[in-house]
């Protein structure tokens, strides 16, 4: 069968993507304090500058070395740098980096020089905590994380992360947790205990890092910082419930928390409860993200009584409003059947980043009011506006078929197919459509040369591929080799794609293979219960005599897509 999936779809319903707008996935955040870590060499901070010639010579060489990914050059200039320069900040950048490079005796000179001229500085401790665990010196390591915990303030905890995770081996930085999970004694209490377990996850130690998060849960029952951590953790994990169970007790804890909040409503939908979703945000001071979320949630609900209430809230948010908010507010009115609103509103979204897709929605709110000509119209004046972006131009014609379509205007549909490619030549997706169009039209030829074009454009494209072996199969008797050339490079490349193994199984049934054609058709059935596939399925087993699985096979078809045409052909065809 050939897979419809080269066209970006759009949709003539009103198909929101309020579905998906400020909905957020559920997902682990960084608890309140956050520990931090310099994983990669990204993430050390800008080098120092000086006055002296040799010295920013060597720095900058650093830079350039350092920017090309060339860690280890970079470590060596940057101490060169150091050794030639009295300002501490350049030995302590050289420092950083040669341990994120993991260059442990230009590390331990550029300490050296450090400590030399700056030998307070709280830093020093966290340098060599990390060259003791380089080092495999673990008591070393664990004396100067305390001493650095010991001081329980945030500074202190994002650089016991940095030294854990910046260039220490994993396994060693977990051996150095583990001892510091093991000490009742710990400094910083739930703040470090929470560090900790942040670290502990990003070293993909989730049973380490859960061990921390119920410390400070113990520590601390009434900590929402904490609890909602826990929670993030078994969702991580995949225990929703657990998780659900964490966000209820952080909230209640603190009802007015925003991020715990929202992120408790993303769990929710995310859960099958788009309802009470929509309704947990309701506690939240109303904004442009909350109130979006909130009727995202309410669209998934299908509570009419509800969006409205949310339309109303934000339409009386003060302005000016932004894009995203009249885009909003158009789709709202939309859902609710409302189009002179919904243009109303989508006419009002200035030029910018949602200006395309708000006149895509006038055109298909024109061509719903029975305006079809102004539906046209508008999507030529868009045109002659002037996109420069290739498929958003493409997609102007695509609507332009697709509401022909809509009214069984298959000839208009085919020229604006055709003005497209003109304006556009190759564009792919238009080839692919203007293909399909010809092959309802029995147009067969014509559709067979736009994929014979698809795959010339690229010979590895396994849909394009599909598609002209399939369509070669099913319309021709000429090309029936040919076929099984096409589509078996598509299977090679796609061997689990229900739509490629049901073409497979349709050739081979077409070259009369028909036990080869009854595996590869029973395997695209049982991935896809789909009517095309079950049309074919039938038919071969129809054919061979097994005409009462035949029927059955029809029947669970007909209740995916009781309308499917080429099943209602086939079933008519043969079981008269």
């Amino acid at each position: 069968m050939i897979q419809v999936n080269l066209l970006r779809p759009i949709a003539l319903a009103c198909v929101l993507a309020l579905a998906a707008c400020a909905a957020p996935t559920p997902r682990p955040e960084a608890p309140a304090s956050d520990a931090g870590g310099a994983t990669d060499p990204a993430a050390v901070a800008e080098p120092p500058e000086s006055e002296d010639k040799e010295v920013m010579a060597a720095l900058m060489a650093g830079e350039f070395a350092w920017q090309d990914g060339r860690t280890e050059s970079a470590a060596r200039h940057y101490a060169r740098a150091a050794a030639a320069s009295d300002d501490p900040a350049i030995a302590e950048h050289a420092t950083r980096v040669a341990i994120v490079a993991r260059t442990w005796e230009l590390a331990r000179t550029a300490l050296a020089r450090w400590r030399v001229l700056a030998p307070e500085a709280t830093g020093i401790v966290q340098a060599e905590a990390a060259l003791a665990l380089a080092d495999g010196d673990t008591a070393t390591a664990l004396a100067r994380l305390r001493a650095l915990l010991q001081r329980g303030d945030a500074e202190a905890r994002r650089m016991v992360g940095q030294a854990l995770l910046g260039g220490a081996d994993p396994e060693r930085a977990t051996a150095a947790l583990e001892a510091l999970a093991a000490d009742t004694s710990l400094p910083g209490g739930v703040d470090t205990l929470l560090a900790l377990s942040q670290v502990a996850q990003q070293l993909r130690q989730p049973a380490l890092a859960g061990r921390f998060a119920a410390a400070a849960v113990a520590a601390a029952p009434d900590s929402a910082p904490a609890v909602m951590w826990k929670g993030h953790l078994a969702l991580r994990g995949g225990d929703r419930a657990a998780a659900r169970a964490a966000f209820e007790r952080a909230l209640a804890i603190a009802p007015a928390d925003r991020s715990n909040r929202l992120t408790y409503a993303a769990l929710l939908n995310e859960t099958g409860e788009p309802g009470p979703a929509a309704d947990a945000l309701a506690a939240l001071p109303p904004d442009d993200e909350v109130l979006a979320a909130r009727a995202a949630y309410a669209a998934r609900a299908e509570a009419p009584e509800l969006l409205a209430r949310v339309a109303a809230e934000i339409e009386a948010l003060p302005a000016p409003r932004p894009a995203a908010r009249l885009e909003l507010l158009g789709q709202l009115a939309e859902l609710a059947e409302r189009r002179e609103d919904a243009l109303r509103w989508y006419r009002a979204v200035p030029r910018g980043e949602r200006w395309f897709e708000a006149q895509v929605r006038i055109a298909v709110l024109l061509d719903g009011l029975d305006d079809r000509d102004g539906a046209l119209a508008h999507l030529d004046a868009l045109r002659a506006g002037g996109i420069d972006d290739d498929a958003r131009l493409a997609d102007t014609f695509l609507l332009e078929a697709e509401l022909h379509d809509r009214h069984a205007d298959a000839s208009r549909a085919l020229d604006a197919y055709s003005r497209g490619l003109r304006a556009l030549p190759d564009e792919r997706r238009l080839l692919y459509a203007r293909a399909l169009a010809f092959e309802r039209l029995d147009r067969v030829d014509e559709c067979i040369a736009d994929l014979r074009r698809l795959v010339e454009l690229d010979p590895d494209d396994a849909d394009a591929l599909n598609a002209l072996g399939y369509t070669l199969a099913d319309r021709t008797d000429r090309h029936q080799q040919e076929a099984l050339e096409l589509i078996t490079r598509a299977l090679a490349a796609k061997p689990d794609e229900p739509a490629i193994i049901d073409s497979m199984g349709w050739v081979q049934y077409r070259l009369g293979n028909h036990a080869e054609a009854l595996v590869h058709l029973r395997r695209a059935f049982e991935l896809q219960p789909d009517a095309e596939i079950a049309a074919h399925l039938g038919e071969v087993l129809w054919v061979t005599g097994a005409r009462d699985e035949a029927r059955a096979v029809w029947a669970r078809g007909r209740e995916v897509d009781t309308d499917n045409d080429v099943l209602a052909e086939t079933v008519r065809r043969l079981d008269r």
